[in-house]
């Protein structure tokens, strides 16, 4: 019986090298028998990785019969509301933003117009389920364009402009002031009061400041290369 000189695991007749540490056996007394078989199996059994295709199959499949089944339920039996249209739009816009993660080819432009048009898809659903008074068009429609616009805005500057750190920490500033005063006019609007910013100002005002700052670093060498060395960006 031989012993691993390096991890001292027991070692059978027919080991040429360790199985746990891989070193070399070595035995002067006895050796190697090549002709017994082996205790456990020399072939590796490797399973193939799973297909980015079959795993966005599963999910087709898994969303398909939910909303079908749900859809099912609430025609046959539960028929007193229209409640299997929220897992039904709800499903379709999962698939919708389940596409760029399986179709790593597809532009990012076409997967946010998506995404967008999946949202808007979603909440008039819920407009159509409960009106209230126009708040969809008033409300869900302009601040998910002017979101999915933002984001498609960013999204160019990174791609294409090719901008620094610093930039892009500017402009979700000055994107994130023009959103939060867009959100309180459009619900003044929708409100029918006059329009006006008050709680908005003060986002707006500290995305100013920030702003400020980072355009003034930005544009002076010597303070841009300080904040690189020290956040190491």
């Amino acid at each position: 019986m031989s012993y691993c000189v390096n991890c001292g695991v027991e070692l059978h007749d027919t080991c040429s090298v360790c199985p746990l540490c891989n070193t070399k056996v070595h035995n002067p007394v006895q050796e190697v028998d090549r002709k017994a078989p082996a205790p456990f199996p020399v072939r590796r059994g490797d399973a193939s990785p799973v297909q980015q295709t079959d795993v966005m199959i599963l999910i087709s499949i898994i969303l398909a019969v939910t909303a079908g089944v749900c859809g099912l339920l609430n025609l046959l039996i539960f028929q007193s509301t229209s409640w299997s249209l929220y897992v039904i739009g709800g499903c379709v816009l999962l698939w919708i933003l389940f596409l760029p993660v399986f179709f790593q080819k597809l532009s990012p432009y076409l997967s946010l117009f998506l995404d967008g048009s999946g949202i808007i898809m979603y909440f008039g659903i819920i407009s159509w389920l409960h009106p209230g008074h126009g708040w969809f068009w008033h409300l869900a429609f302009p601040l998910t364009v002017l979101a999915t616009g933002l984001i498609l805005l960013f999204v160019v500057c990174v791609r294409q402009v090719h901008a620094s750190i610093l930039s892009c920490a500017a402009l979700v500033m000055g994107e994130t002031a023009v959103f939060t005063v867009a959100v309180e006019l459009l619900i003044d609007f929708f409100r029918r009061t006059s329009p006006g910013i008050t709680w908005s100002a003060i986002v707006l005002t500290c995305c100013v400041i920030i702003d400020a700052a980072l355009i003034t670093i930005i544009r002076r060498a010597r303070l841009r290369e300080e904040v690189r060395r020290r956040m190491h960006i």
